[in-house]
């Protein structure tokens, strides 16, 4: 027996000449004859090498082949089409595709320009959650997701590693699936082998996709109809008795021909039908097909029957071609008629978009200058026609007593161009002052750099350089103020309609930027704010602060600058509410000031003093301040020497008031108020009232109480005597409080003492009569209603009439 003669490929690179990172495909081919290897050798990687490439077993099926980017030549990041098979990853020129997008059905017209070898590799993505590599995110491939492909040896002392290859997918899934199915080939220790080549394969027919047979066909169509129409143009010009026996030659061949064919395709359609009914019953069984052929046939008849079957498979298979060839015809058709709607669609909205435009700018368009003057247009050019008139006549007369000479011409001429436009005039009800005020149309101009301020005010926002932006913001709306109260004015200067809208627009524009603004700095200061609260809280929780004297950082002025930037966009709530709240912390601070002594009775007015002193000097440069910041830019209607004497009050601003928005001002009064309230709460409570026994001794004598906070018990008789010390005591705390608010409130214009006494009357306890006694004479007109008991059953006992 003959030894035979066996041929396996495998898939082989080999390192670029021109560039060493770069690796080319070649195809192993090792011929075996029996069990003698006799050579082994390498062949150039064809194109139709790619369609049989044989993947790996047991691995999940590769990716669509489709373009990504590669990176070549350090930083070059260009678009191929990749394909994996097997062990190798193969990149091919975009132009040697035909075919867009992901897909497994690609016809290859040229060998790949590289291969990526998948053996002992792993693949990274960019640290961080980042997109690409840092290296390389100044080129295009930060428009997609990279991954890297890095070769281990397995040798740590191997030093023949090849170098990264940086993959750049289109999306993150499409990066996802490239890098699991590369993974899942890096482990197998595997060559890459090419399939065998059949038959059936070296059919060139059978291996061309549809698109190619389509233009195949339509190529073969297009030779017959251009042969038909040659073999017609050489018959005519024969002579007609040659031509008549070629024309009969011809269709006789025709008729044969089609005849042929036509007996052809239905001797097809028999056998395959006749396939059919024999192979493709539902319960055919191909072991009691052969056992019955066999029973009624002989051995040698197998042969004829294989050589049978197989022109059934041949009949099958191009009845199977031509019917794709019609679906893709069909689908062809199809695709071209969307196309064309799709086209139209586009047009149509082409069209609409147009006519929109069109629409938009006839609404824009202004008559007025078209229409100024219509009877100026019509006497010009009668005028001009009735002068060329006469003009003609005098030349036709000639010169005479009547006619002139050239010299009188040129006078009358000019007379009567005069006298033309006077009689129109007249006849129009113009005269020459209204007629030059029309023909004087004057409009503002509005200044060019005016088109583009909105998108330098907004840059200015985005890189919060809010300081620049407000300014620019505060010159441009002066300017647009200036342009409308020019137009607004009666004088001749007015604005077109497109001038207004332009005007309107800009308008709108500004009032978002400031509002934008406003936004971002309330914002700002509402977070510093909420970080200065939650740092003073965390100090007086700390037992160890009260060891260390330390400045509070909310006395900073640090929100001064943001705070006049309110105001000059003209937010003047959000300013005083901004305001106020950082100055609700510094009062905050104030109350929570710790004692200079002790806890005596006389420390404990020393210490209502200290609270009182630092509270209302606080509250007092809060106002001053908030005068300062909505009054500073004002126009000084008072010398320097007459500011000078009492510029902190509010009387003192005089009529600068009246640029003081209500709004503010209000919520600046009703602020105090609250803090007011504050004040007195932390006074009356455990800091200064809370700790004197100002409460009466109880209705029932039999109930005993313990001793009270400042000692003495109530069956000793000594309860009334404390009683009274802590009255004598209050009266002095409360009389420090109204002290200071008198000498700071007072001095700024704004006298809070009374409603500081109504707030400090709930603290008293029911002593507030005793306290009004012993308060010196310039507190009592605020004290008078202390006096005043309701009832004779709300009084204390030691104040009731006893019975007789």
């Amino acid at each position: 027996m003959d030894d035979k003669e066996f041929v396996e490929e495998r898939v082989a690179y080999t390192a670029d000449a021109k560039s060493p990172d770069k690796f080319l495909p070649r195809i192993s081919v090792s011929r075996t004859v029996g069990r003698a290897k006799v050579e082994k050798s390498f062949r150039p990687f064809q194109t139709n090498d790619i369609s049989r490439v044989l993947d790996f077993e047991n691995v999940p099926d590769p990716p669509p082949d489709g373009p990504m980017m590669h990176c070549e030549n350090g930083m070059e990041f260009p678009s191929r089409h990749f394909t994996l098979r097997g062990g190798f990853l193969f990149y091919f020129d975009l132009g040697d595709v035909s075919g867009t997008g992901q897909s497994h059905y690609v016809t290859y017209h040229g060998p790949p320009i590289g291969v990526i070898p998948l053996d002992r590799v792993r693949i990274e993505f960019p640290p961080g959650g980042r997109r690409v590599f840092r290296e390389h995110a100044q080129t295009n491939a930060r428009t997609g997701y990279e991954l890297a492909i890095l070769h281990t040896p397995s040798d740590q002392s191997d030093t023949t590693a090849r170098p990264p290859a940086f993959i750049v997918a289109e999306s993150l899934s499409q990066r996802e699936k490239w890098a699991s199915a590369i993974r899942a080939r890096a482990d197998i220790d595997d060559h890459t082998k090419l399939r065998a080549v059949s038959s059936f394969e070296q059919d060139i027919s059978l291996l061309t996709k549809p698109a190619e047979l389509l233009k195949v066909k339509e190529i073969r169509k297009k030779e017959a109809a251009a042969a038909a129409a040659a073999s017609s143009s050489s018959a005519a010009d024969a002579s007609t008795k040659e031509g008549k026996r070629s024309n009969t030659r011809k269709g006789k061949r025709g008729a044969a021909g089609g005849s042929g064919k036509d007996s052809m395709a239905d001797g097809e359609e028999n056998i395959i039908q006749e396939a059919l009914q024999e192979f493709g019953k539902s319960n055919f069984s191909e072991k009691a097909w052969i056992d019955n052929y066999f029973e009624k046939h002989s051995e040698m008849d197998a042969a004829s029957r294989c050589r049978y079957m197989e022109k059934q498979q041949e009949a099958i298979k191009r009845g199977l071609k031509g019917a794709v060839l019609e679906q893709y015809e069909y689908f062809v058709e199809a695709s071209g008629e969307m196309t064309k709607m799709g086209r139209e669609v586009v047009d149509l909205k082409t069209l609409v978009e147009t006519q929109l435009e069109t629409i938009k700018e006839m609404k824009e368009i202004d008559f007025t200058s078209a229409v100024l003057d219509p009877v100026d247009d019509n006497a010009s050019e009668n005028g001009d026609l009735f002068n060329d008139r006469r003009k003609t006549n005098r030349r036709k007369r000639g010169p005479g007593p009547y006619g002139g000479g050239d010299d009188d011409s040129d006078v009358s001429s000019v007379s009567s161009d005069g006298v033309g436009e006077s009689r129109n005039d007249r006849a129009a009800g113009l005269t020459p002052g209204l007629r030059a005020a029309m023909t004087e149309k004057v409009t503002i101009e509005i200044p060019s750099h005016l088109d583009d301020v909105a998108e330098e005010i907004l840059a200015f926002v985005k890189e919060s350089r809010y300081t620049d932006g407000t300014n620019l913001w505060e010159k441009t709306k002066q300017e647009v103020n200036e342009i409308m109260h020019q137009h607004d004015a009666p004088t001749d200067n007015h604005l077109t309609k497109k001038q207004q809208n332009q005007m309107q627009v800009l308008t709108e524009k500004l009032e978002e930027l400031a509002q934008m603004i406003s936004n971002r700095l309330v914002e700002n200061l509402r977070r510093k704010n909420e970080a200065l609260k939650q740092s003073s809280k965390r100090e007086r929780a700390d037992p160890a602060a009260h060891l260390i004297p330390s400045v509070s950082p909310c006395c900073l002025n640090d929100d001064a600058a943001s705070l006049r930037l309110l105001v000059r966009l003209g937010k003047s709530q959000e300013a005083a509410t901004a305001y106020s709240a950082r100055r609700s912390l510094l009062l905050l601070e104030s109350l929570h000031e710790r004692p200079l002594t002790g806890t005596g009775n006389v420390d404990l007015v020393i210490y209502a003093a200290q609270l009182s002193q630092s509270f209302f000097s606080c509250l007092a440069g809060a106002i001053e301040g908030f005068l300062d910041l909505f009054l500073s830019t004002a126009p000084p209607e008072k010398s320097a020497d007459e500011m000078s004497l009492d510029q902190s009050s509010i009387n003192s601003h005089g009529s600068n008031l009246r640029n003081l928005p209500a709004g503010a001002l209000a919520s600046i009064v009703l602020w105090c108020d609250g803090e007011l309230t504050k004040f007195a709460a932390a006074f009356g409570g455990t800091r200064v009232l809370g700790n004197l026994a100002l409460s009466p001794p109880p209705r029932d004598a039999a109930f005993k109480r313990g001793p009270r906070v400042l000692g003495g018990s109530a069956n000793d008789g000594s309860g009334s005597k404390d009683r009274q010390h802590a009255i004598e005591v209050a009266a002095q705390c409360v009389g420090q409080a109204f002290q200071y608010a008198s000498e700071n409130l007072d001095a700024v214009g704004l006298p809070l003492s009374p409603r500081l006494a109504e707030s400090l009357r709930k603290k008293l306890k029911g002593c507030e009569a005793e306290v009004a006694r012993l308060l010196d004479e310039q507190w009592l007109p605020i004290v008078q209603e202390w006096e005043v008991i309701m009832n004779e059953e709300d009084a204390p006992l030691d104040e009731r009439v006893p019975l007789q």
